[in-house]
């Protein structure tokens, strides 16, 4: 038995003992003389083994009470459940002992679920506030419970806060103040509501931007309203160091009913104004002029549009990849109008993670889409004939690890067998295909390009995933088929999406 295994049994041991209350007749509690990091294992070990519902809070009493806890992670409490009363005990007997906690996580199972969710009990949001008010090395905070940001003014070495709810107060409460004045926040790099589309006032953003000088990103929150209200104020960009960012230029994901040449003048200022740090973008675009403007971000690696526009983006799109294509590792497009998009790829030699999604998506027969760096391919959506092209064209895609394909019927035998001339699937070990057209020996041939496969999702006819499992036998492949170990939640771009855009 390996040490590792050993460690991870006497975990359980010590948490079954727990549960039976071995360790009440202590005179001292035990725990507060062990190592932070064991008392952060225990509690794991325990919630993982019999789940929060599993244990009377008392049985872990003597862990939250130690002093020693410096992580709890609650995940999947939904906050309109009786479990609000266990939280409530476990927060109250975690304030005795919370002065080290660096790391509080009370998630909900769905990142989206923000819109629905009613207020909390009060005796939570009171127990949360009291906690926190008592947490001063607090690091990382993750809530689907609502509080008083005010609670979070003593915990001046914060890195990171997502709040699972939308809060009924100015999201700058947390800031401290002084004479009136809000202090800076020094170490704050990650703050953010996780909804996608949650509307925060600009002025609350631009007051945070001024105060959280290691800011480097606020999530799904819009921010080129706030952005280019500081171009106005003349604050020079090297005073701050955002790094990723959601823009939009949709009113409706807005605070404000802009007319579409304000909207493009907002996106304008927040380009023009250059920020050296700015590495990652989000853009929900409804006009062509605003996507022009992107051809100013040049440090950009990671960039995620979605085009509402009714005009074919394809040349103000090629215009922009001109100027910011050769630095893109990551690449995500969703478009609602007929576009070209060989045209651009070209502009794009460096992309380890290309998503390609829309009603139309069209290439010239005659193209070749030459990515040798291309790790991660997802196709969502597109026209049959569409597909075949993609993978037609495609070359030297020999790194592939992971190949997400939802409503793909394109990808059939004659296209596998094309894209298997130019490119190669010996690196990959993820594939997801979602009723894609390739027949039993297709699928065969699939299996033995991919030596290296490791789990494969088949999501079609009952009768077709049966054929598909049999040929993994038959062909003695290692590959894990249909066990539901992964889903499309867990493409590249969805993930960060889940993540609400934190790394």
């Amino acid at each position: 038995m390996s040490d590792l295994s050993l460690y991870k049994s006497c975990l359980r041991k010590v948490a079954i003992f727990l549960r039976d209350g071995i360790y009440k007749s202590c005179h001292e509690n035990p725990f507060s003389f062990m190592p932070s990091n064991i008392v952060n294992d225990l509690m794991s070990t325990a919630l993982v083994e019999h789940g929060l519902n599993g244990w009377r809070v008392g049985d872990l009493e003597q862990l939250l009470t130690s002093g020693r806890l410096r992580e709890l992670r609650i995940n999947g409490q939904d906050v309109n459940t009786d479990r609000s009363q266990i939280i409530s005990e476990v927060l109250y007997f975690l304030k005795s002992g919370c002065q080290e906690l660096e790391v509080l996580h009370l998630s909900g199972l769905i990142h989206y679920q923000v819109e629905n969710t009613k207020p909390p009990k009060p005796e939570v949001s009171e127990a949360l506030g009291s906690l926190l008010r008592n947490a001063p090395n607090l690091k990382d905070i993750h809530c689907c419970f609502g509080f008083d940001l005010k609670a979070l003014r003593n915990c001046k070495k914060l890195r990171s806060v997502r709040l699972h709810y939308c809060p009924q107060q100015p999201l700058y409460n947390f800031l401290a103040k002084e004479n009136g004045n809000f202090e800076p926040h020094k170490y704050l790099e990650f703050l953010t509501v996780c909804r996608i589309r949650v509307l925060i006032p600009s002025d609350e953003i631009v007051v945070i931007l001024r105060h959280c000088p290691e800011l480097t990103s606020l999530g799904y929150i819009e921010s080129s309203r706030a952005l280019s209200q500081i171009h106005r104020m003349s604050v020079s960009p090297s005073e701050f160091k955002l790094r990723q960012c959601y823009w939009s230029d949709v009113n409706s994901n807005t605070c404000h009913n802009w007319s579409e040449r304000e909207s493009r003048g907002i996106i304008r200022d927040a380009s023009l104004h250059r920020y050296p740090k700015m590495e990652e973008l989000v853009f929900m675009a409804s006009s062509i002029k605003s996507i022009a403007y992107l051809r100013k971000l040049r440090n950009l690696v990671f960039l995620e549009i979605t085009s509402l526009c009714d005009e074919n983006i394809g040349a103000v799109f090629r215009y922009v990849l001109q100027e910011i294509g050769s630095r893109l590792k990551h690449l995500s497009v969703d478009v609602f109008s007929l576009v070209d998009i060989s045209i651009f790829l070209q502009y794009c030699p460096n992309l380890e993670s290309l998503k390609i999604g829309g009603h139309c998506c069209a290439l010239s027969a005659s193209s070749v889409i030459h990515l040798p760096r291309l790790q991660r391919l997802t196709i969502v959506n597109i026209k049959d004939r569409y597909v075949r092209r993609i993978f037609s064209q495609l070359s030297g895609c020999n790194q592939l690890t992971d190949l997400f394909l939802l409503d793909a019927g394109g990808f059939d035998d004659k296209s596998l067998h094309q894209f298997l001339k130019r490119n190669s699937l010996s690196n990959l070990k993820i594939a997801y295909l979602q009723c894609c057209g390739l027949t039993k020996d297709g699928f065969r041939e699939f299996l033995l390009n991919a030596p290296q496969l490791e789990i494969v999702e088949m999501y079609d006819h009952d009768i077709r995933s049966i054929r598909f499992e049999r040929v993994i036998r038959e062909t003695n492949h290692k590959a894990i088929c249909n066990e539901g170990l992964f889903s499309y939640s867990d493409e590249f771009f969805e993930k960060r999406r889940a993540f609400c855009g934190h790394n």
